[in-house]
C-alpha cells in the first residue's frame, strides 16, 4: 500500500479573480477537485500541504486523502497539475483528481539507473537518460517508488526501450514500448550531437517577425482563478 497523507481543505464558496486574490491574502490558494464520474468541485487549500507533496520522494504519485469541508466527506485524490507565480514561484492554482483504489490509473514512475555499462566504463562512451520516467498502468495502492533499470550489460549505441524495463507484479506498461529510456553514445555520436546543434543554431537566433501593431502582450500568470 502507498503511503497516504491527509489533506483537509474547505469548499469554494465564492468565484472569480477578486475572490480567489482574497483567498490567497488570506493564506490559501484555489483548486479543483474533478474526476471519478462526479462534477469538479472547488476547494481551499493551504499550499504548504501542496509544496510538502511536491517536495516529497514521491512527489506528484503521493495519494492524499482529501477531507472536505465539515461533512466528513473524504476523497482519494492525486495531485494533476500545481499552477505557481511566473516570478514568485509561489503556488496559485492545483488539481486534484479523484482516484478509486480498486481501478487502475496511469501514473509517471521515476527511472532510477543501476550498473556499470561497459560502453562508458570501457568503451568511452557517455551515457543518456533520454526519459527520467516511464507511464505504467497500475492500482492506486500499487504506485511504485521507482523502476530500476540495469544497464550493466550496455554497450556503446546501444540502448533499453520501456519494454525492456522490469515492473513488479501487477504493473503494466502504459508507455510506447519502443519508448528509449536510456542509451550510451559512442564517441562519434557525442561528437557529431555538437556539430548538429552548432548548425540549427542560427536559424533558432534568427528574430521573430513582430506582431501586428508592434506590440505585444504581457505574460499572464495563469488560466485558472
Amino acid at each position: 500500500m502507498s503511503q497516504v497523507v491527509n489533506f483537509e481543505v474547505t469548499p469554494r464558496e465564492e468565484f472569480g479573480k477578486n475572490a480567489a486574490g482574497r483567498a490567497r491574502r488570506s493564506g490559501y490558494v484555489p483548486a479543483v477537485v474533478y474526476g471519478g464520474g462526479r462534477e469538479p468541485q472547488g476547494v481551499l487549500v493551504d499550499p504548504r500541504l501542496i509544496e510538502s507533496v511536491m517536495h516529497s520522494e514521491r512527489g506528484l504519485n503521493t495519494l492524499i486523502h482529501l477531507k472536505i469541508g465539515e461533512h466528513e466527506l473524504k476523497r482519494m485524490v492525486l495531485i494533476r497539475e500545481v499552477q505557481r507565480h511566473p516570478v514568485t514561484e509561489r503556488v496559485t492554482h492545483a488539481d486534484f483528481v479523484r482516484v478509486e483504489m480498486d481501478k487502475k490509473i496511469e501514473v509517471a514512475i521515476p527511472v532510477h539507473i543501476i550498473g556499470t555499462a561497459p560502453g562508458v566504463k570501457s568503451e568511452g562512451g557517455m551515457l543518456e537518460l533520454v526519459n527520467r520516467a516511464v507511464f505504467v498502468r497500475c492500482l492506486p495502492g500499487d504506485i511504485p517508488d521507482f523502476v530500476e533499470v540495469d544497464v550493466s550489460e550496455l554497450h556503446n549505441n546501444q540502448h533499453i526501450e520501456a519494454r525492456d524495463v522490469a515492473l513488479p507484479a501487477g504493473i503494466e506498461l502504459a508507455a510506447h514500448p519502443n519508448d528509449v529510456i536510456v542509451t550510451i553514445l559512442g564517441k562519434q555520436a557525442e561528437e557529431a550531437k555538437p556539430a548538429a546543434e552548432a548548425e540549427a543554431a542560427p536559424a533558432a537566433a534568427e528574430p521573430a517577425a513582430k506582431p501586428a501593431g508592434g506590440k505585444s502582450g504581457g505574460k499572464a500568470e495563469g488560466k485558472k482563478d
